[in-house]
C-alpha cells in the first residue's frame, strides 16, 4: 500500500510538470480511434445480422423466372415454416387519358413475413406502419404513379381487364433490397386481382419469389436445393445477394487501415515518450535505492503509475470514443437500411485490451531499466541502468501489436504481411542512412559554412538522428498513405457517378425500331450505345456440367450480347478484344467466381441451340455507372443470326417527361425504367461516405502530430545541455537559430525522401490488394514533400529549442 501511495502521489507529480502529456494524448488518441472503430464495427455486424432476413424477406427465399412448385410451400408447411408469395412483373396502367409503365407487385395475404409495409394517406402526409395488404379491388402506389397519371388517392386505374382504386401511398416495402427494379413507380396489389386482370400469359416476363420464415429453414433448403431447375435460384440472408454496397464496403476497409496505421504512429509516440521519461527518472529510482528500496519494489512502484494512468487514460476515451462513434453512425445513418442495436461488450473490452497493450508493449520496456538504476548514479551522473534485453523490448512490442490485431481485424495474414513489407523496407532505408551518416561523419571538415556544420552536426549523432529521421519519415509517410487511399477513393466515387449518369434504362426495343428510337431518344436525351440481347444459360465449363453447378450459375439466365467496339468503362485486362469465331470475353470477377480463364471453354445454351465459346479475354466493368454492362460479350458470328431485342440507358432531365409519353406511344412492348431513385441514394450514399472517410482521417493526422512532438522532446534534454555550453563559449542567439533551423531542416529534409518513397511503395501496395485500384505515382510529390518537411521540421524543432534562446547560459547551467 505503501508503494501505491507513493505512485500517486509522483503520477501527481508527473502530471503537473508536463512530463506525461505527450504519452497521455499519443494513448487517448489510439484507444478513442479502437473504441471508435470496434463501437461501428460491433453496431453494424449485429444489425446487419439481425436485418439481413428482413431486407430479402425472409430466412430462405426462392427467386425464379419459372412458375413455382405449389409443393415448396406444402413442405414449408410440413416444416413449420411460414411462407408467402409474390409476383414482379411490369405492366402499362391507365387513368383516363394517361397511361404508365409501372412495376406492379402481387402479393399473398400472409407477405410481409418480416417487419411492416409503410403507407401515408396521401403525397406528403406522414407514413406509418400498417398491418397487412391491400384489398382485393384496391391498390397500394407509388406517388410518383399519382404524379404521372395526374391521378389522386381514391380515383380509379384500369388493370389489365380490371379496374382498381388507388387507397392509399405507399412509402416503405421491408424486403425492398435496394434492387434496381424496386425504383421503377411501384404499384402493390393483391394476387387475388391477377386472375380478374388477365394481364399474364404464357410467355410473360415475371419474376417470382417464394417466402419462408422459421427455423427449419435450413432442413427446407436442404430438401428443395437438388430438386430446383432451370431459372430457379436459392437466397439466403448472408448470401452474396445481400453484400453492402462496394462503396460502403471499401470505406470500411478504409477506415480499417486508417485505425491500424493510427496505433502504429501512437505506438512510436508513446514509446518515445515512455523512452524520455525514464531517462528523466533515473535519477528519482538512484535515490530510492540509496533510501532502501529493493529493485522489485521501484518496478511495482512506475507499473502502478502506468497502471492508474491507463486506466484514468482509457475512461476517457471511452467517452471520446463513444461520441465519436455516435458521430460516424449520424453520418452514416442515410445508408443503414436497418436500426442498429446496443452494442455488447466485446468493443469496451477491446478497446481496455489495446491501451494496455499499447502501454504494455510499447512503453513498459523502456521503464523496466528504472528498476535496475544503480544507487552510485546520485553521485555519478554519467551511470546509466543496465539496458533491457533488445529480445525483451523487441518481444513485447511484437506480442503486443499481434495481440492488437487479432483483437481488431480479422484477415489478420494480410495485414501482417503488409506491416512486414512495410518494416523491412523502412529497417533498410534506415540501416542505409545509418550508415551514410557514419561515413559522412568521417568526410567533413570544419568547414565554417552553415550547411557543413549543419551535417557535421547531425552525422556527429548518427544514432540519434537517424531516429529522428526515420520517426518523422515514417510518421509523415503514414500520413502520405492514408492522404492518397482517401484522395483515391473519393477520384474512384466521383467518377463513377458524373452528373450525367443515364436515369432511364430502355427494354424491349426491336431490331426495326432501332433506328426511330435513337432519332426520338437523341434529340433530347444523351443516349447510351445500343445492345443486342439474348437471354442464355451456361450448361458446363470444359465440358464438365458440376464446375457451373459449383459456381452457382447452373440455373442463371443470362442476357448476353455482342459488340465491336469495347464499352467506354471496360477495361480489357487480358487476352484480345473483340471476340472473334468462337469467343467469348468475361467480366473478370465473374471469372473469378467460376474459376475460369483465358483459353477455357464454356458451352452454352441460347434459345434451345448449344454451341461451345472459348474465353479470349477478360474484362473490368464498372457496374456503378448506370450504362449497359454485361458479364459475357460474344461474337456477332456466334450470336447474330438470333432473334434478339436490344437495351440502353439515356440521362433525360427530370423536368422533361414527355419524352417518356411519346416513347410508349410510339413503341407498344417497350419497357422503360426510371432509375432516378438510385441515382439520388447512390449520390448520397458517396457524400455520406466520403464524409465519414475524412473524419477517420482527423486520427491520422492526430496520432502523427504526437510522434512529431515526441520525436523533438527526446532530444530537449540533450539540446539544451548543448546550446548551455555554445552560449557560455560565446555563441549568439542569431547562431544558434540559425544552426537549429538549419539541422531540423535537413533532418526534414532527409525524412521528407524516406516518407514519399515509402508512400508510394506502401500506397501501391494497399491499391492493389485491397482495394483492387491502379496507383499512379504523383511525381510533384516528390519534390513537394521533402521541402514541405524540411520547412515544417525545421519550424517545429526552432519551436521546441527556444527555451534554449530565451533561458540565460547561468541558469541552464545550474540546472543542470
Amino acid at each position: 500500500m505503501r508503494t501505491f501511495s507513493l505512485a500517486t502521489q509522483l503520477l501527481r507529480r508527473d502530471w503537473r510538470s508536463g512530463e506525461l502529456a505527450t504519452l497521455v494524448g499519443a494513448l487517448l488518441i489510439a484507444v478513442t480511434a479502437v473504441l471508435t472503430i470496434a463501437l461501428i464495427t460491433d453496431r453494424l455486424t449485429a444489425g446487419m445480422a439481425r436485418e439481413s432476413a428482413e431486407l430479402i424477406g425472409g430466412d430462405l427465399v426462392i427467386v425464379s423466372t419459372r412458375e413455382p412448385d405449389p409443393g415448396w410451400r406444402q413442405l414449408g408447411a410440413e416444416l413449420g415454416l411460414a411462407s408467402a408469395r409474390i409476383h414482379l412483373f411490369d405492366s402499362v396502367i391507365f387513368a383516363g387519358d394517361d397511361m404508365l409503365l409501372s412495376s406492379v407487385k402481387a402479393v399473398s395475404d400472409s407477405y410481409p413475413l418480416l417487419g411492416q409495409l409503410e403507407v401515408a394517406p396521401a403525397p406528403g402526409e406522414p407514413s406509418a406502419p400498417v398491418a397487412g395488404i391491400p384489398s382485393p379491388g384496391n391498390a397500394w402506389v407509388d406517388a410518383r404513379v399519382l404524379e404521372r397519371l395526374n391521378a389522386n388517392v381514391g380515383d380509379s386505374i384500369n388493370f389489365g381487364a380490371t379496374t382498381l382504386t388507388i387507397e392509399r401511398i405507399l412509402t416503405l416495402e421491408p424486403d425492398e433490397g435496394g434492387g434496381l427494379f424496386s425504383f421503377a413507380p411501384r404499384i402493390l396489389i393483391n394476387d387475388a386481382d391477377l386472375e380478374p386482370a388477365q394481364v399474364l400469359g404464357p410467355g410473360s416476363r415475371i419474376r417470382y419469389r417464394t417466402l419462408f420464415l422459421g427455423a427449419n429453414s435450413e432442413a427446407l433448403r436442404q430438401r428443395l436445393e437438388p430438386t430446383l431447375g432451370v431459372g430457379h435460384r436459392l437466397l439466403e440472408p448472408d448470401g452474396a445477394d445481400n453484400r453492402a454496397s462496394a462503396a460502403l464496403l471499401k470505406a470500411t476497409q478504409y477506415i480499417r487501415i486508417a485505425t491500424l496505421l493510427s496505433l502504429v504512429l501512437a505506438a512510436i509516440a508513446i514509446a518515445l515518450t515512455a523512452k524520455r521519461y525514464s531517462e528523466r527518472h533515473y535519477d528519482v529510482s538512484a535515490m530510492l535505492r540509496c533510501l532502501g528500496a529493493q529493485q522489485h519494489a521501484i518496478f511495482r512502484l512506475y507499473v502502478y503509475q502506468l497502471g492508474l494512468l491507463t486506466a484514468a487514460t482509457t475512461a476517457a476515451a471511452a467517452v471520446l470514443g463513444w461520441l465519436a462513434h455516435l458521430a460516424v453512425l449520424q453520418v452514416l445513418q442515410p445508408l443503414l437500411p436497418v436500426a442498429l442495436p446496443q452494442p455488447g461488450a466485446g468493443p469496451w473490452l477491446v478497446a481496455v485490451g489495446s491501451a494496455f497493450l499499447l502501454i504494455a508493449g510499447f512503453a513498459l520496456p523502456p521503464v523496466l531499466r528504472l528498476a535496475s538504476t544503480p544507487p552510485l548514479r546520485v553521485l555519478r551522473r554519467d551511470l546509466s541502468p543496465v539496458p533491457v534485453s533488445v529480445w525483451l523490448v523487441y518481444g513485447l512490442a511484437a506480442a503486443s501489436q499481434g495481440l492488437l490485431l487479432w483483437l481488431l481485424f480479422d484477415d489478420l495474414p494480410d495485414i501482417l504481411l503488409i506491416l512486414l513489407a512495410t518494416a523491412a523496407v523502412l529497417f533498410v532505408l534506415g540501416w542505409i542512412i545509418y550508415r551514410g551518416l557514419l561515413r559522412l561523419k568521417g568526410t567533413i571538415g570544419p568547414q565554417r559554412g552553415h550547411l557543413g556544420r549543419g551535417l557535421r552536426n547531425i552525422a556527429s549523432h548518427a544514432a540519434t538522428s537517424t531516429s529522428q529521421i526515420m520517426a518523422f519519415g515514417l510518421t509523415i509517410m503514414l500520413v502520405i498513405t492514408v492522404t492518397q487511399l482517401r484522395s483515391g477513393l473519393l477520384e474512384e466515387w466521383r467518377v463513377q457517378l458524373p452528373e450525367d449518369a443515364p436515369n432511364h434504362f430502355a427494354f424491349n426495343i426491336f431490331p426495326h425500331q432501332v433506328a426511330d428510337f435513337t432519332r426520338l431518344v437523341s434529340a433530347r436525351a444523351e443516349l447510351k450505345p445500343l445492345y443486342p440481347v439474348v437471354r442464355g444459360r451456361m450448361l458446363a465449363i470444359n465440358g464438365d456440367p458440376e464446375a457451373v453447378r459449383k459456381g452457382g450459375d447452373d440455373r442463371r439466365e443470362l442476357n448476353l450480347t455482342w459488340a465491336e467496339t469495347l464499352p467506354a468503362d471496360n477495361q480489357v485486362l487480358a487476352g484480345t478484344w473483340p471476340p472473334r469465331d468462337n469467343g467469348i470475353s468475361m467480366e473478370v470477377e465473374y471469372a473469378s467466381r467460376l474459376d475460369v480463364g483465358l483459353g477455357d471453354t464454356l458451352t452454352m445454351d441460347v434459345n434451345g441451340q448449344r454451341f461451345d465459346a472459348v474465353i479470349t479475354s477478360l474484362r473490368s466493368v464498372v457496374w456503378e455507372s448506370f450504362s449497359p454492362n454485361f458479364y459475357l460479350v460474344f461474337s456477332q458470328q456466334q450470336l447474330g443470326n438470333l432473334p434478339t431485342t436490344y437495351l440502353t440507358s439515356f440521362h433525360l432531365d427530370p423536368e422533361d417527361a414527355t419524352l417518356i409519353k411519346a416513347l410508349l406511344a410510339e413503341f407498344p412492348a417497350l419497357t422503360l425504367i426510371e432509375v432516378e431513385s438510385i441515382l439520388q441514394r447512390m449520390q448520397l450514399i458517396l457524400a455520406q461516405v466520403s464524409l465519414s472517410v475524412e473524419m477517420i482521417m482527423g486520427f491520422v493526422l492526430l496520432s502523427g502530430f504526437a510522434v512529431l512532438f515526441a520525436t523533438l522532446q527526446t532530444t530537449a534534454d540533450e539540446r539544451i545541455q548543448e546550446g548551455a555550453l555554445m552560449r557560455a563559449m560565446g555563441a549568439s542567439r542569431q547562431y544558434l537559430k540559425r544552426a537549429y533551423l538549419l539541422e531540423f531542416g535537413l533532418i526534414g529534409l532527409f525524412a521528407g525522401l524516406l516518407a514519399i518513397v515509402g508512400a508510394d511503395i506502401a500506397t501501391a501496395v494497399i491499391y492493389r490488394q485491397v482495394f483492387a485500384m491502379t496507383y499512379s505515382p504523383s511525381p510533384a510529390l516528390w519534390l513537394v514533400i521533402p521541402l514541405a518537411m524540411a520547412s515544417l521540421v525545421a519550424g517545429a524543432g526552432y519551436l521546441g529549442s527556444r527555451r534554449v534562446l530565451r533561458v540565460s547560459p547561468m541558469r541552464l547551467l545550474g540546472s543542470s
